[in-house]
């Protein structure tokens, strides 16, 4: 991000936009990764999704490198603007720029607003697949350990008693 003062209405104008469309472009990357992760967790693809899960951390650094100069476009806006940089939000911005602008700060926020409702459902989904896998695994280990809530085991004669099954270690597997 340029450090400069900002210098007129237009610069102001123009680094807006230049930042938002950045902003677009870092949660994009991110939300191809996350649907990466989707179709790895669907496909059963274990190399996929290790593939995935590191271009969502090298995403997840592009993200804290934005916030990094979200933070400095906020301050230098902030005494541009002479107001404090928690004070600028997309909505106080829309009454400082042309109408123009304007018009295409909405369509930013709308694009960023629906690309940030999407990663939320994904991840949300991405959760879901983890945990009914994460279940099925207890539930399985613990049948096969004797531990699991359903498990019975009988002797000779045919009655239940304890299970003397030990961990699957134990197996040697």
């Amino acid at each position: 991000m340029d450090n400069t003062p900002i210098a007129d209405a237009v610069e102001v104008d123009a680094r807006i936009i230049a930042h938002l469309r950045e902003e677009e472009q870092t949660l994009a990357v991110l939300l191809v990764a996350v649907r990466e992760i989707r179709l790895a967790l669907l496909n059963r693809d274990g190399e996929r999704l290790t593939q995935a899960l590191q271009a969502e951390v090298d995403s997840f650094q592009m993200g804290e490198l934005m916030r990094g100069k979200r933070a400095a476009l906020r301050q230098q806006l902030a005494e541009r603007l002479q107001e404090s940089a928690e004070e600028i939000t997309l909505s106080s911005l829309e009454r400082v720029v042309s109408a123009e602008t304007r018009g295409e700060l909405a369509k930013c926020r709308q694009r960023l607003q629906e690309m940030s409702d999407e990663l939320m459902r994904l991840n949300r989904q991405n959760a879901a697949m983890i945990q009914q896998t994460l279940d099925l695994t207890e539930r399985i280990v613990g049948q096969l350990t004797g531990s699991g809530p359903h498990f019975t085991s009988y002797n000779s004669t045919g009655q239940t008693e304890s299970a003397h099954v030990g961990p699957v270690l134990q197996w040697g597997g």
